[in-house]
């Protein structure tokens, strides 16, 4: 066997024969596997605490839909022979292979776009002042960046159809430019991944007088889990001039971009695991959550969070961020 599970063998033209399609199938629905696992015990935690699910809820959820389909998409291409090298994949299969290949990256785009955007929509009714702003502005300039990527994907050649069967006469942009403009799109996804995995820092900054450095440190963690899913998309940014290359070289950018939706949906999902573990750890322990301290704590630092911004909403999750407030 050869690295990472390659398996090796000579051919008469002299080629080196993989098959990594096995790889892609296993990373890429190990991943969406998880990030169901996640996503569920989100949604559960809410109807536990009684709590409505909110627009990060559908962002996060339709995420979810998207990472799916791209998913079944990509194991699609695999049946009809991607992750192959070149000389091994069926002629007669490419128009159809890339038609679908079309379709797996777009919803995989579109996964970890709209996962993000949950993410920046849940720090938006926590924020106040400048940061509610500045939000807002890696919300509205990631998808439309991501979303001209994505574009791009479909219009790139004249006529439409020459995207996926390059037989067919017509034209389309340099494979290149279209290259660097992906790497454009990973960098600032990732970039806006790491940048709204840090705000939670300044946010929980404010907290000071209202919850004590070790359980502020543990918060912020949590809700910066968002980082590995910026190094996702940087790794990703790397990778992408692999695009031109063997179909084999592809496999890794393929699986990169699954894995930046599923991490950030994962992500997402943390914070508010932690605070159902530590409500159910506290329950069975004392009864110190319903105190009329724990629930003036909870009073205070959602006033503190809010108190400039807007008024406060009968099922804001104010436990996620570790002002846990029992139903």
């Amino acid at each position: 066997m050869g690295p990472y599970g390659i398996a090796p063998r000579a051919a008469d033209d002299g080629e080196i024969h993989k098959d990594l399609g096995w790889q892609l199938n296993l990373v890429f629905w190990l991943l969406t596997s998880l990030s169901t696992i996640f996503l569920g015990l989100r949604v559960y935690c809410k109807f536990l605490r009684g709590r409505k699910l909110w627009w990060d809820d559908y962002f996060l959820i339709a995420s979810w839909v998207s990472l799916v389909v791209s998913a079944g998409t990509t194991s699609a291409c695999v049946t009809l022979g991607y992750g192959k090298s070149a000389v091994d994949t069926p002629l007669d299969t490419l128009p159809k292979m890339r038609l679908i290949a079309v379709f797996a990256g777009f919803f995989s785009v579109l996964a970890a776009t709209w996962s993000k955007t949950s993410f920046g929509l849940t720090l938006l009714r926590l924020c106040q002042d400048w940061t509610k702003y500045f939000i807002w502005f890696l919300i509205i300039t990631m998808n439309a960046i991501m979303g001209t990527a994505m574009l791009l994907m479909w219009v790139k050649c004249r006529p439409f159809a020459k995207v996926w069967d390059v037989d067919i006469d017509g034209s389309c942009i340099d494979p290149k430019k279209i290259v660097y403009m992906y790497q454009w799109s990973a960098g600032w996804s990732g970039s806006c991944d790491v940048l709204l995995a840090l705000l939670p820092w300044t946010i929980l900054f404010s907290m000071r007088q209202t919850l004590n450095i070790k359980e502020r440190i543990g918060i912020a963690v949590a809700m910066s889990m968002g980082i590995v899913a910026g190094v996702a998309s940087f790794v990703k940014m790397v990778m992408l001039p692999k695009l031109t290359g063997d179909p084999t070289e592809t496999v890794a950018v393929t699986i990169w971009g699954g894995a930046e939706g599923s991490i950030t949906i994962i992500a997402a999902s943390i914070p508010v695991l932690r605070a159902l573990i530590r409500g159910e750890k506290d329950r069975s322990t004392d009864a110190k959550f319903d105190t009329h301290d724990e629930r003036r704590l909870n009073t205070t630092s959602l006033e503190t969070l809010t108190a400039s911004t807007r008024k406060t909403e009968p099922d804001q999750d104010v436990y996620i961020y570790g002002a846990y407030s029992a139903p």
